[in-house]
């Protein structure tokens, strides 16, 4: 058969080379939404069973489940274990962290919750709810079994050493980085640890996640946070939730999205901005002492409004300074958790600012409970200053805690500034 004439290869060529960038646009596409293609590469090649795990499919960012046969998602693998199942241990049985195993049993994960109280752990294994927090509540999970208690640390050390273990710690914040400091020998090297407490380390001005790597005197240990509007009780109440996980690696993060998401109460989304999801957690509580300020004060819907929009503001500057994204502020872990404490009176910071307004002090508040926002507010002003910020809201309601300045004078000075643009562009 003779050759096709020039001009067919002429229409040829162009097809194809069509058709060959737009094959390189997909697959670059989605590598670059990888900031860590190595490690991901490595975890989603290891065995079949990653491959079917919803947190791997999340991060390539393509549902590799449509590939792969039903079959094979839920079958025990040679080790005896589950495809898609985790062990998750909790670290503290308080209100968040008791709605936090309640979250991951319902997701299906081998949860296993640590307490130093030898009484309430046995409560626990043996009723099956929390007799110090969220009584009312049951912990049995329909079909995914019960959450069990452990009190010793020999206990914890067997737990913790199970492979791919993901901690989940539910301590008070300022008891956070010393605990990990006592304790550092136990936890493993590569145990994904997810931070659920909004607040910073008070005793030098870090942030959570640096105060953590530096009580466990390690330069690398996989970190995530956990944030966002979210009461305990009404996630055991089954209310619908959302929160936000953030971490430098997105393995780390779309990891806890599929151990805590169980797209029937709790959805989970995933960032990769875990200083503007710190900060956002922390300094949305100085600035709910203010918002219960402007209630005590007896101001109506106009002036909580305009404060809670400005703070966000604030709350936005502050983090880009520090090294945030300020989109982060417009989610979740910003002015989603700052409406949530500002507008609500079952949030500690709010009840505080309207107690301060009644003449309280700051010694009577917290004789029988912390109050994050109090000493995070000093914090506030120490990154300001350190940022060249203004920050009039964080700076009045500091005074105001403080009892530097009177009510009065903290409305002059808000009302009484400068004029300027509502939005500018560079913060």
């Amino acid at each position: 058969m003779p050759p096709p004439p020039p001009s067919s290869y002429s229409s040829v060529v162009p097809i194809v080379a069509v058709a060959s960038f737009t094959c390189g646009i997909f697959v670059a596409t989605h590598l670059l939404r990888l900031r860590d293609r190595e490690r991901l590469r490595n975890a989603c090649s290891r065995t079949r069973k990653h491959l079917t795990r919803r947190t791997q499919r999340a991060a390539l960012g393509i549902d590799l489940a449509r590939y792969i046969p039903l079959l094979l998602v839920g079958r025990d693998d040679a080790d005896g274990r589950t495809y898609g199942r985790q062990k998750v241990v909790v670290i503290g049985a308080g209100s968040f962290g008791t709605a936090m195993a309640y979250a991951s049993a319902q997701g299906g994960n081998e949860t296993v919750i640590y307490m130093r109280d030898a009484e309430q752990c046995d409560i626990i294994n043996r009723e099956r709810r929390n007799p110090k927090y969220l009584s009312n509540f049951s912990l049995r999970v329909d079909g995914t079994g019960d959450i069990r208690g452990i009190c010793t640390l020999v206990d914890l050390e067997m737990e913790l050493s199970a492979p791919g273990v993901v901690i989940l710690v539910a301590l008070p914040c300022q008891l956070t980085p010393p605990w990990f400091e006592e304790h550092r020998e136990l936890i493993p090297r590569d145990a994904l640890l997810c931070i659920t407490a909004k607040g910073l380390y008070l005793r030098t001005n870090q942030l959570m996640g640096h105060a953590i790597l530096d009580a466990l005197d390690r330069s690398y240990q996989p970190l995530a946070f956990l944030s966002g509007p979210s009461f305990a009780e009404e996630i055991m109440r089954g209310d619908p939730t959302t929160l936000v996980v953030a971490s430098d690696e997105v393995f780390h993060s779309v990891r806890v999205q599929g151990i805590l998401s169980n797209f029937r109460t709790v959805r989970v989304f995933t960032s990769d901005d875990p200083v503007g999801v710190q900060l956002g957690g922390a300094l949305k509580n100085p600035l709910a002492v203010g918002a219960g300020m402007v209630t005590a004060m007896g101001f109506g819907a106009n002036t909580l409004s305009a404060m809670v929009t400005r703070a966000s503001n604030e709350l936005r500057q502050i983090c880009v300074s520090m090294g945030g994204n300020a989109r982060t502020i417009d989610g979740l872990a910003g002015i989603g958790d700052l409406m949530l404490t500002c507008f609500s009176s079952q949030s500690r910071n709010q009840r505080c600012g309207q107690r301060l307004m009644r003449g309280e002090t700051v010694e009577d508040i917290q004789k029988n409970c912390t109050v994050e926002g109090i000493a995070t507010a000093d914090v506030a002003i120490v990154y300001a200053d350190m940022c060249g910020l203004e920050l009039p809201i964080f700076r009045c309601v500091h005074s105001l805690i403080h009892k530097r300045i009177t009510p009065e004078e903290a409305i002059t000075s808000l009302m009484g500034g400068r004029s300027r643009k509502e939005v500018q562009v560079h913060l």
